[in-house]
C-alpha cells in the first residue's frame, strides 16, 4: 500500500488487552508501514501514554477490554485531545454497536477478519491521517486504471447500473450490485443534489438534466482481489449522525423481530448497500461533497463481520 509522506510521520497508539493482537498490529504498523507506534493493554494505560506524549496522531482501540471499554476510552480521547483521530477495532458484529457509535460519535470500526486484512487497515488509517478521504486511490496501487461516468438524469438508472456492472464483469452478484447502484444513484440525485422530500417520491420530477457541475460522478476500478465503485455528488447533504441513526434503525428489532426502521422513508438504500456489499464506505464533506464507495471481493478471502467506515470532514 502506497503511503503519503504525511502519514509516514504519524504516531499511532494501539490499545488491545490481547497481547498477540496488539503486537501483531503494532509490529505491522511499525515495520511495514513506517509509523511510530505506542501500545497499551488497557484504557487506563492508554490515557497515561497520551498524557506523556503530545505527538500522538491516532488511537486505534479494541472495543471489549477489561475495565474501560473502547467507546469510553475514545470519548475521553475526544474530550481531552480533540485533534487525535480515533478508530475502534473488534472481532464482533458491528451492527450490535451502532447505537453506541451514534452516542459516542464514532464513524470507524475496523473488524478483525481471518486472515487479518492488513491492506484494509492501512487504507483506513492513511485516509484519516492525511485528511484525504475521497476517491479510490487509497484502495488500489497507483498502476490500477480507473474509469469514470457522468450521470445527469434519473431516466435510465437501471441501464446505467447494468452498464457499470457489465464493465466490471460481475456475474455472480450482478442483480444485487445493480439494485445497490440504482439506490445509490437515486440517493445522490434526488437527495444529494435536488434535496427532494423522501416521503413524497410520487411527486418527484424526472424530466430534467443536471448541469455538468452537478453531475453524479461514478468511478470504477478493479484489481485481482476486488473491485470498487465510487458514487459522488456535490451536494454534501448527508451527515454522519444521520447515517448512523438510519443504519441503527434498520439493524435494531422491535418486539416482533421487525426492523425499527421498516417504515422509514430514509436510509433503507444505504442499509441495503451495507447488507449486499462486502464494504460500504461513506465520505462526507458537508455542503460540498458526499461519496459512497462500495467494494466487493472476488473471493471470500476475509472471513468475519463487516466494518463501519463513515468519514466526515
Amino acid at each position: 500500500m502506497q503511503q503519503q509522506s504525511g502519514s509516514k510521520k504519524a504516531t499511532i497508539l494501539v490499545v488491545d488487552d490481547e497481547y498477540e493482537i496488539r503486537e501483531m498490529i503494532s509490529d505491522y504498523l511499525r515495520d511495514e508501514e513506517g509509523y511510530t507506534v505506542f501500545d497499551a493493554e488497557s484504557g487506563a494505560k492508554a490515557l497515561e501514554i497520551l498524557a506523556n506524549n503530545s505527538h500522538i496522531n491516532m488511537v486505534l482501540s479494541d472495543i471489549n477490554m477489561p475495565g474501560m471499554k473502547g467507546f469510553d476510552l475514545l470519548r475521553e480521547v475526544k474530550e481531552r485531545y480533540p485533534s487525535i483521530k480515533r478508530i475502534l477495532i473488534t472481532a464482533y458484529n458491528v451492527e450490535d454497536y451502532l447505537e453506541l457509535a451514534l452516542k459516542y460519535d464514532i464513524g470507524n470500526i475496523f473488524v478483525k477478519t481471518t486472515p487479518f486484512n492488513f491492506n484494509e487497515l492501512s487504507s483506513a488509517l492513511e485516509k484519516l491521517l492525511n485528511n484525504d478521504i475521497f476517491g479510490l486511490k487509497q484502495h488500489f496501487k497507483s498502476s490500477v486504471k480507473m474509469s469514470q461516468y457522468k450521470i445527469t438524469t434519473s431516466k435510465n438508472l437501471d441501464k446505467d447500473a447494468e452498464k457499470i456492472t457489465n464493465f466490471i464483469g460481475e456475474k455472480e452478484r450482478a442483480h444485487r450490485l445493480e439494485l445497490v447502484l440504482v439506490e445509490l444513484l437515486t440517493n445522490a440525485i434526488f437527495y444529494g443534489i435536488r434535496n427532494e422530500a423522501p416521503d413524497r417520491k410520487e411527486l418527484w420530477a424526472h424530466d430534467f438534466v443536471l448541469p455538468d457541475e452537478q453531475a453524479i460522478i461514478v468511478t470504477v476500478a478493479s484489481d485481482s482481489e476486488k473491485y470498487a465503485i465510487s458514487v459522488c455528488d456535490h451536494g454534501g447533504r448527508l451527515k454522519k449522525s444521520d447515517m448512523l441513526y438510519w443504519l441503527n434503525r434498520q439493524a435494531s428489532r422491535d418486539t416482533n423481530g421487525l426492523p425499527l426502521g421498516i417504515y422509514d422513508t430514509h436510509g433503507r438504500g444505504l442499509f441495503i448497500a451495507r447488507k449486499y456489499i462486502d464494504r460500504l464506505i461513506v465520505n462526507i464533506d458537508q455542503k460540498r461533497k458526499t461519496e459512497i464507495i462500495i467494494i466487493n471481493y472476488f473471493e471470500n478471502t476475509y472471513k468475519g463481520y463487516k466494518p463501519l467506515y463513515i468519514n466526515e470532514i
